[in-house]
């Protein structure tokens, strides 16, 4: 629990040096998985009422995302816990706000992300915009998720650490694959005889 609760450290000093400190813990923890389905799972337990199992859901793919947050708030809200309800929003906003401070959104200084789903987070709970489209835009050494509104300007988003880290799992999960194939005693075919 320790490598959670520095995470958070950036809490005290909501400033783009230290969010991006606090990130940098969560995409080298060995259980980093930007396309984790946790978000995906909280949503389904709230939305089967299972308030404290939401409250409780805690893994380092979901420490920074803002959405996991307000599924925590108005699990609380369910809950009539003020204070809990209280904190999640605090933290849930503050990453919005650090997410902000990572970039300007344009091609040359695109919001820094850890989870794929901050993007549309950032545009459709933040912002209170819509986005229409989604592109992989490759400039350079940068890797950028660029997000086009429902008024035509576009937002870009490095992706570059999300990005690498689905080819590294998808190269693990083959390989684990293969090994489990490899390791299966190859039963005979009955027309082989």
């Amino acid at each position: 629990m320790k490598t959670y609760e520095k995470v958070f450290e950036f809490l005290a000093d909501p400033t783009k040096e230290t969010f991006l400190k606090c990130r940098k813990l969560v995409i080298n923890d060995p259980e980093y998985d930007p396309y984790s389905e946790d978000i995906e799972n909280m949503q389904d337990l709230l939305n089967e009422g299972k308030f404290e199992e939401v409250i409780q859901y805690v893994n380092v793919n979901i420490l920074l995302s803002p959405r996991a947050h307000i599924y925590k708030y108005f699990a609380y809200k369910e809950l009539d816990e003020d204070k809990g309800r209280s904190i999640e929003m605090t933290i849930a906003q503050l990453i919005f706000e650090c997410l902000e401070k990572t970039g300007d959104g344009t091609k040359a200084s695109p919001y820094i992300i850890t989870r794929i789903s901050d993007e549309r987070d950032l545009i459709r709970h933040h912002f209170n915009k819509q986005d229409v489209s989604q592109s992989l835009v490759r400039d350079g050494n940068k890797i950028m998720d660029a997000l086009t509104l429902d008024d035509g300007s576009q937002l870009y988003f490095d992706i570059k650490d999300p990005y690498q880290r689905m080819a590294f799992s998808f190269s693990k999960r083959n390989e684990q694959a293969e090994s489990k194939e490899e390791q299966k005693p190859q039963k005979k075919k009955w027309w082989k005889f």
